[in-house]
């Protein structure tokens, strides 16, 4: 199927307002990844058609009214942590421009082509963060202060549940883009998940289009403040996380 009839597809069943100004700027991004990611590794996956279903097809999954309504994103501030190539963070940005998107990744090489990519796709509404989460999370900018949090093949649950819930405000969303695996993590980490001042709200599944198998995703709520002690420096989370 040809993938502008696959994107507009998948748009027309989220309830975002989308023209063909954003459509080509979702192809935009995809060439400009795509050229970018022969020269440094920004995604594992090389081929175009592969980066379109598996990873630009997948990270828009999440629009379902279950795990995150477009509705409730407007004027609100989101950061998409671990982002990598702007995966999801640079689509949420386009598609929707009366939100603000954080990106935030440790590497250079990474939040440099962020930078360039926001600047060709005329992106106003996006901050490029270049850091570690366990880190940014203890500025006062960044603790506490975004409605939504979104973390999408971002290192070990255990140690990504400290590096994700300390930038959630208190009654925002921490969404995780999960494989089936989620099932026996959340079995195994509720209590750190309430320590942290989570809780579970929900555990879903979605078909991605051309994907085999399903996507799962977690939603925490923030239901109380995290205390200061977290995160702890990294070395420790990954030692004895929680």
């Amino acid at each position: 199927m040809d993938q502008k009839i696959m994107l507009e597809a998948l748009l027309g069943k989220t309830g975002i307002r989308f023209d063909s100004s954003k459509i080509d700027k979702i192809f935009s991004y995809l060439e400009l990844a795509y050229e970018k990611n022969r020269v440094i590794n920004l995604i594992g996956t090389k081929e175009k058609e592969d980066i379109f279903i598996k990873h630009i097809l997948d990270s828009l999954s999440i629009f379902d009214d279950k795990i995150l309504n477009p509705g409730e994103l407007e004027g609100k501030r989101v950061i998409d942590i671990g982002t990598g190539a702007g995966l999801p963070g640079i689509l949420l940005s386009i598609l929707l421009p009366e939100t603000n998107i954080c990106l935030l990744d440790k590497s250079g090489k990474k939040t440099s082509f962020l930078k360039e990519a926001a600047e060709e796709l005329k992106l106003e509404n996006i901050e490029i963060a270049k850091g570690r989460a366990e880190e940014l999370s203890r500025k006062a900018s960044y603790r506490e202060k975004f409605d939504i949090v979104i973390a999408r093949a971002v290192t070990k649950f255990n140690i990504l549940l400290e590096l994700a819930i300390p930038f959630c405000n208190i009654n925002g969303k921490i969404i995780f883009y999960k494989s089936k695996k989620v099932f026996e993590e959340i079995k195994d980490h509720g209590e750190a998940i309430s320590k942290l001042g989570g809780r579970v709200e929900g555990l879903y599944s979605v078909k991605v289009p051309n994907l085999e198998g399903f996507r799962a995703f977690l939603v925490l709520r923030k239901e109380k403040r995290t205390l200061l002690k977290y995160p702890r420096n990294f070395a420790l989370i990954k030692k004895r996380p929680l």
